[in-house]
């Protein structure tokens, strides 16, 4: 264990206790994927309840938010539906950035480096959802104000911010995968980031071992664990997979598995 997670894990704690004691909600900044993963495993005080919302569907950076008992919300969907309905508690603000139509497209690179000149830490930062003409972006919602009157230009373009109210916040469209498949001998998480992701099967392996890859948003550091439909696949920096099916086996025998791959 790092130092930098020891004091993660006291930090939870913090948030936990401060939740039971005063019967209220709290939560952490954005956590990143492998953060998220140690925040999972924490133990909490009996009363409080621990849910991991991004303000996005299907995002790799989370809060960790606690609940004390008289909000009934077990996952990030019932929390959502919770918030719609009681905005102010909400933590999580979405900016609605759209680039003037005269500049060249904006990459994620573009928004997050105008994002970090204007001096904020990246945790007060979750996803940021690019298209082609902006993006969307998840922020604490004490920053929201801040960056929508500061961040103006990303790259070479000119920008324009709108914070979305609550409820045009669930319109933000979702990432589009593109369908795939190949085949492997196993269905083994080694086996599948291979093929998966492109890369040698020792990349594969160093990358696990290195919690440089997550199943379902948890590192796994186990190549031979065995991977099953509906599991989703993040390979850090390079993107993430959802295993959609397995249909069947190849002409060679081996087992065909059909993806989505997401790059974003």
């Amino acid at each position: 264990m790092t130092e930098e997670d020891k004091i993660l894990i006291s930090l939870i704690s913090e948030k936990a206790e401060q939740c039971l004691d005063r019967q209220m909600i709290t939560q952490t900044r954005f956590l990143d994927m492998h953060e998220k993963s140690v925040a999972s495993g924490i133990r909490l005080p009996g009363g409080v309840r621990r849910v991991f919302y991004s303000g996005f569907e299907d995002a790799e950076r989370y809060l960790a938010v606690f609940l004390p008992g008289y909000i009934e919300a077990e996952d990030e969907k019932s929390l959502a539906d919770y918030f719609a309905s009681s905005p102010d508690d909400c933590p999580v603000a979405i900016l609605e950035v759209t680039k003037d139509k005269f500049s060249k497209a904006l990459t994620h690179r573009d928004y997050l480096g105008a994002l970090m000149g204007l001096g904020i830490n990246r945790d007060t930062v979750g996803d940021i959802k690019v298209g082609e003409n902006g993006c969307h972006i998840a922020v604490i919602k004490s920053m929201a104000e801040y960056i929508s009157r500061n961040l103006t230009s990303a790259g070479r373009g000119t920008l324009t911010i709108r914070i979305l109210p609550p409820g045009e916040a669930d319109s933000v469209p979702a990432a589009q995968g593109v369908p795939d498949s190949f085949t492997v001998s196993s269905p083994r998480l080694d086996s599948i980031v291979k093929n998966g992701f492109s890369v040698s099967r020792d990349s594969a392996c160093e990358a696990i071992t290195r919690g440089l890859v997550f199943v379902n948003d948890i590192e796994c550091f186990k190549p031979d664990r065995k991977i099953n439909e509906g599991d989703k696949i993040t390979f850090r920096h390079k993107g993430r997979i959802f295993i959609e099916s397995f249909p069947g086996k190849s002409r060679k025998g081996k087992e065909i598995v059909s993806i989505i791959r997401y790059t974003n």
